[in-house]
């Protein structure tokens, strides 16, 4: 009943995914100029390669950074310790993890507002929590 399997894809493969279909334009581009405007179609091809390679190198400079590992792990949420903000039953209730409010439940009966938790894991959008033992960690 946990979250589903996530494709882990490397940042480069992601890179590649979301760069792909701009880069499919400078062939359409080349394609139109040799029909509709053959006089120019040696200045469209080396603006329209220049034009790619500068977008590629800028998009990369940008946007990489975002594409690290890290970001398909935002939810992987099992073992965060937070606090409950109402009482968390086996039907309601909610805690604050960082700046987030979840929807939280516990299956080992009610833990009151503004106990200490660890998560167990998520359902969907819905945290499992059990009290935070001191004495364990």
């Amino acid at each position: 009943m946990g979250s589903e399997p996530v494709v882990k894809l490397s940042p480069r493969a992601k890179f590649i995914a979301i760069t792909i279909d701009e880069l499919l334009l400078v062939p359409i581009l080349i394609v139109l100029a040799y029909y509709f405007a053959p006089e120019l179609l040696s200045f469209t091809i080396v603006v329209s390669i220049v034009g790619a390679a500068i977008f590629v190198v800028i998009k990369y400079q940008l946007v990489y950074d975002a594409l690290q590992d890290g970001s398909y792990y935002l939810y992987d949420m099992e073992g965060i310790r937070c606090r409950t903000i109402n009482d968390v039953t086996r039907n309601s209730g909610k805690v604050k993890v960082g700046a987030e409010i979840w929807e939280a439940r516990s299956h080992l009966g009610d833990i009151p507002s503004g106990a200490e938790v660890v998560i167990v894991s998520r359902e969907h959008m819905k945290l499992i929590v059990r009290p935070f033992d001191d004495s364990s960690n």
